[in-house]
């Protein structure tokens, strides 16, 4: 009797420890796994059987950029809470930072059978993550945080209107003007410019121009065609805020009675032997 009594209180104080550190596991180590259905879901609504791989890899990065909010809010306050560093952050409450976003473009290529890898390093001297992806035997730089667009007041730019490739399929050269790889995270060769305008010329129309200083009537071009976003190439390494072009844009639409309420633009790179920006206009 004593014997079946010890066996009985062993295996309650057994389930109540098991029950006591399975609450503690999922608060110190929480599930962070994203759905099987919500996988299936994004890969079914945004992709199909036959598209190619570049076409499979920008239907999931616009996906990623359109419906994710990057999250300023808490980057500000210093509060970032885990699951903004996550792929079910980014797939499932849709709101997170550069390595969600990284985590979950990974994701969804490695469910498609597409090879990915995720690269660290610094931006603007803040940690930051990335990928690159093979299409054809060819590593290409992407980035999909950098590709959502943000104001220089970190205010998010739109729900999708203004899609960004700067960063899309690029080179090493282009990307490692403003990313600096953490070491070891630079193995992966890509020089290939097979699709670094393809997306520019097919949703963001670009033009090269002579000088940094023609933007804001070539700008105006484009709009009087109803163009609202424009990458623009230029021979100079000028900002467009010290060089004075925002205020110039500004200028030149207000004389011509054209008024807006937002402009957006993306860093001076570098790309070749020539410098471009994408310019947005609400």
């Amino acid at each position: 009797m004593k014997v079946r009594k010890s066996l009985f209180l062993f295996l309650i104080l057994s389930i109540a420890a098991y029950i006591y550190l399975f609450r503690i596991q999922n608060v110190l180590f929480p599930d962070y796994k994203v759905s099987q259905d919500v996988i299936n879901t994004i890969i079914s609504e945004n992709t199909s059987s036959d598209m190619d791989d570049y076409q499979k890899i920008r239907a999931i990065h616009n996906y990623i950029i359109i419906s994710t909010k990057y999250d300023i809010e808490n980057l500000n306050n210093d509060s970032i809470p885990e699951i903004d560093y996550t792929a079910k952050g980014v797939l499932e409450n849709h709101i997170g930072v550069c390595r969600g976003y990284a985590e979950a473009f990974k994701l969804l290529m490695d469910e498609l059978k597409i090879e990915c890898r995720i690269l660290t390093g610094i931006v603007d001297d803040i940690s930051h993550a990335w990928n690159v992806v093979k299409i054809d035997g060819k590593w290409y730089q992407i980035d999909c945080t950098y590709d959502d667009p943000v104001d220089e007041k970190n205010n998010i730019a739109g729900n999708g209107d203004n899609l960004r490739y700067d960063y899309f399929l690029i080179t090493n050269a282009q990307m490692y003007i403003d990313h600096i790889p953490d070491k070891g995270s630079d193995i992966y060769h890509c020089i290939s410019e097979e699709y670094m305008y393809m997306e520019k010329a097919e949703n963001v129309p670009y033009t090269f121009l002579n000088s940094i200083i023609d933007i804001p009537n070539a700008l105006l071009d484009y709009i009087d065609r109803g163009k609202h976003n424009v990458t623009f190439y230029f021979p100079e390494g000028y900002d467009l805020k010290t060089s004075n072009i925002v205020e110039k844009i500004a200028f030149t639409l207000g004389n011509t009675g054209y008024s807006f309420s937002k402009l957006y633009y993306t860093p001076v790179t570098k790309c070749g032997k020539y410098y471009y920006t994408t310019i947005s206009i609400e």
